[in-house]
């Protein structure tokens, strides 16, 4: 598996992984509970702000960014997110660190911000076909079409969660916005892929452990917002 942070593309790509906190059965809806609604979305913002800035449409980047800000705003009361530092969790071996880390022994708070499941083994076309669509069906909201998928996978599923160091992500959308108003756009360009650098991927033995007791239960219900088919 590899991330490919590119806008208008996907969080993850799909390959074999090794085996890293699997655990099987697991239903989707558990899973989706964990990630941060407002995270899924500010994402999908800067993303989709990435792109307009590469097809000169300033306006509409403007827009994005705006609603990113809101957004992450917003997620610093999502009970799902976690205080911790980088260096005490370890990041999935396929991806390995962030581009852009965080200063050794400083905690901040990481929001689940998307997830997608991976397999240890080789499958057959029919069951790679079954997971790619599970991870479309989660990436979109549609939990039970993804539980349908996994019972056709029928194996150990490795769950994958990306994590966005918040304070951190704040700061960089601010730029972004900051520069917009200033004309700047390639440095606002920068600053959100400072954003997207700055993804930790874990485990989601992880999320389970520091997530306070009820987290996925709490706050805002994160299948009621589904993300658009153009995330990440």
């Amino acid at each position: 598996m590899r991330r490919l942070f590119t806008a208008g593309s996907a969080l993850f790509i799909l390959a074999a992984v090794p085996a890293f906190g699997a655990s099987s059965p697991r239903t989707a809806e558990e899973d989706f509970a964990r990630l941060s609604q407002d995270g899924q979305k500010a994402f999908a913002d800067i993303v989709q702000a990435q792109q307009a800035l590469v097809a000169n449409q300033p306006s509409q980047a403007q827009s994005l960014i705006t609603d990113a800000q809101q957004r992450l705003a917003k997620a610093t009361q999502d009970n799902r997110a976690f205080l911790k530092a980088q260096d005490s969790m370890q990041a999935v071996p396929s991806h390995g660190a962030p581009k852009r880390g965080v200063i050794a022994g400083v905690q901040v708070h990481w929001l689940p911000v998307d997830g997608e499941y991976a397999v240890t083994e080789a499958l057959a076309p029919e069951k790679q076909s079954a997971l790619a669509n599970a991870n479309t069906h989660l990436q979109n909201g549609d939990t039970g079409k993804a539980n349908q998928d996994l019972q056709i996978v029928g194996t150990d599923i490795q769950y994958i969660v990306g994590l966005a160091p918040l304070e951190m992500v704040m700061g960089d959308v601010n730029r972004a916005s900051v520069f917009m108003a200033g004309g700047n756009a390639a440095s606002a360009a920068d600053a959100l892929q400072s954003a997207v650098d700055s993804v930790l991927f874990v485990s989601d033995d992880v999320v389970v452990t520091a997530q306070p007791p009820g987290a996925p239960a709490g706050g805002t219900a994160a299948a009621t917002d589904k993300k658009t088919p153009d995330n990440f």
